[in-house]
């Protein structure tokens, strides 16, 4: 019957570790369908951050309406909660506007609070952050392997922000985050279809050192300086990849090269992490690529899909469909 709802209302997840491709797989979709991308980054919500995010041009922000960035000054903290708050009513609100809300997912933890919710944290004790935060990174992540070794082998050393979480949690909760359960059941009121980017490894790693190189070349250490000196970096902003060896440089801690080279390490570590991260989410639809050609024709292919999804869920009208 026409105009009958048959199914939950879609949102398109795009998966996949830092430089291989995901907002540009994202713009190539909407620019075929009415749609808002909403971006799940942990930096990216973070203005002046611009160069060293990789934050989508003012010219796709013109033509595609996003969601996500340019949220807190960089002097100022961003917690998975924050970003629920801020993310969770937004799916409705896009689906209302008649459009498919399309999520450029960098940060696996954010994606899955907003799916799963955030199971059993406890609640924030505001004297144990300071105290852990104020404690050196090495002796913290030796105290997660005393309290919960299986997390902190999930962990790597210079991930401070997820070692202080899961301390938190062992501290306040009385036992360790690696016993929650890794997955509940998904929020059941949207459609949730995961599409995953996959290049071989080497060649995305050549893509992490070419996106350093780029961000190097856009005036990334400028960026860097200028944060530094009008407004500070918080403790969790200072940690992205990158602009931790920058401001080591910046402090006379590390040459240009040696942080360069090093943020290329952090960032290939990151990107493999990610991954591994990314493949433990059920039911994604895993793109096997190797050029930006093969993602264009995914674009194609994903857009008639989510078309008929949008119909289907009556989100999309046939008549006013402007395609």
């Amino acid at each position: 019957m026409a105009g009958q709802v048959t199914a939950k209302p879609p949102v398109l997840v795009v998966l996949g570790p830092t430089a291989s491709g995901k907002s540009l797989l994202a713009m190539a979709i909407a620019r075929r369908l009415a749609s808002e991308i909403i971006s799940v980054d942990a930096m990216k919500v973070y203005r002046h951050l611009d160069v060293g995010t990789a934050k989508p041009s003012a010219r796709d922000r013109a033509e595609v309406p996003h969601h996500g960035l340019d949220l807190i000054d960089p002097s100022e903290t961003f917690s998975v909660a924050q970003f629920l708050d801020y993310a969770g009513p937004l799916l409705a609100q896009v689906h209302q506007r008649g459009r498919l809300p399309i999520l450029d997912v960098t940060a696996p933890l954010y994606l899955k609070a907003l799916m799963y919710g955030i199971q059993g944290g406890p609640s924030p004790d505001p004297e144990l952050r300071a105290r852990l935060e104020a404690t050196p990174g090495d002796a913290l992540y030796d105290e997660l392997g005393r309290r919960d070794p299986q997390r902190a082998r999930q962990l790597h050393p210079n991930d401070v922000k997820r070692i202080v979480r899961a301390l938190e949690h062992v501290m306040l909760k009385g036992k360790p985050m690696s016993e929650l359960s890794p997955w509940a059941e998904a929020r059941d009121d949207v459609q949730w279809v995961l599409t995953g980017i996959a290049w071989p490894r080497e060649m995305l790693y050549g893509r992490v050192l070419e996106r350093v190189d780029r961000m190097m070349a856009a005036g990334w250490l400028d960026e860097v300086r200028n944060v530094r000196e009008r407004w500070g970096f918080s403790r969790t902003a200072a940690e992205a990849h990158g602009y931790k060896r920058l401001l080591a440089h910046l402090r006379g801690e590390l040459t240009m090269a040696q942080a360069i080279e090093m943020t290329r390490k952090d960032v290939k570590t990151y990107a493999r992490k990610s991954m591994t991260f990314f493949r433990q989410f059920p039911r994604v639809q895993w793109l096997q690529v190797s050029s930006e050609e093969e993602m264009q024709r995914a674009a194609l292919y994903l857009s008639g899909e989510m078309r008929e999804a949008l119909i289907a869920s009556g989100v999309l009208n046939q008549e006013r469909d402007p395609d």
